[in-house]
Formats: structure tokens, C-alpha cells, sequence
């Protein structure tokens, strides 16, 4: 079983990345609250963009779908990495299908679904993903991303 290294390992490991933008097509928001789940643990929010055929730079990474799951990170989270992830990961275990989870800032994140609404075709996304040692791992932090929304409709980054 590959070793999923954590943020800290890629970055001490000074590995090379890739830049892949993700063309934006549509998003799924929900919230499915579950009493059973137990106090505190109630209501599990879902927020995910939904991306078609994306290639990356330099053609290394290829996939027809992709599914970039948004999620709320404080930002003394984000600002000092804690955690494995802190940026979030990409998983591409599925030979079609891309698996990114973001961690934006509440402000950006709040702000994120009031502009979608609005207009989609506005933003951008795009993510660093890191070539690991080992090729078998195919579950990987983010090491950089960028989100821009840009009223003007300019979607290059």
C-alpha cells in the first residue's frame, strides 16, 4: 500500500508540481443533517464544483471528470498548515475522475457561494499537484491552489 505523504513531507522533499486549471461547469450544494449522528455532529454541509475534461501543464495528469469539494478552514488553520492536508488533497485513484478537496477561508468560502449564484462562468480554478517519489501514491496535499472569481469573466489565472 503507497505511503500518503502529509503536506510537511512534500514540502521538506522539495518535490516538483504540476498546475492543472479545472474547467468549472456547474455545483452541487446541500446539507444532510442526521439526528443520530450525535450533538455537535448533526449536520454534514456539502459544497462541490463540478469540472469537466481538465489536462494539466505539461500533460502528466489527464481526467474526464472532477469532483472539488470546498471546505471551510479557519484561517490560523490555513495561515500556520496544521493538519496532513491543510490546503487540502487530491485523489485520483479513478483513472476518469479527479477527487479535490480546497479548504478556503470562512470569508472567501461565504463569499464563494453568494457570487455562484449569481454567475458561474466567472471563475476560475486552478491546483499544484505534486509528483511524489513514489508513483503508487496517488493521494496527495495540495501544495498550492488558486480561486478567482472575476466579474469582468476573465477566467485566465
Amino acid at each position: 500500500m503507497p505511503h500518503h505523504p502529509a503536506l510537511e513531507e512534500v514540502l521538506e522533499d522539495a518535490c516538483n508540481y504540476e498546475w492543472m486549471r479545472l474547467h468549472v461547469c456547474g455545483f452541487f450544494l446541500g446539507d444532510f443533517a442526521d439526528a443520530e449522528n450525535g450533538i455537535g455532529e448533526v449536520s454534514s454541509p456539502s459544497f462541490v464544483l463540478l469540472s469537466g475534461p481538465s489536462e494539466s501543464e505539461q500533460g502528466s495528469y489527464s481526467f474526464q471528470q472532477s469532483s472539488i469539494n470546498i471546505i471551510q478552514a479557519r484561517d490560523d488553520e490555513l495561515n500556520n498548515l496544521n493538519g496532513k492536508f491543510p490546503l487540502g488533497s487530491v485523489n485520483y485513484y479513478e483513472d476518469e475522475r479527479v477527487f479535490i478537496t480546497i479548504a478556503l477561508s470562512e470569508k472567501i468560502y461565504s463569499n464563494l457561494i453568494i457570487l455562484l449564484c449569481h454567475n458561474i462562468e466567472n471563475l476560475s480554478v486552478k491546483v499544484a499537484i505534486p509528483k511524489w517519489k513514489d508513483e503508487a501514491c496517488k493521494c496527495l496535499p495540495l501544495i498550492k491552489y488558486q480561486i478567482t472569481y472575476n466579474e469582468n469573466g476573465e477566467r485566465e489565472i
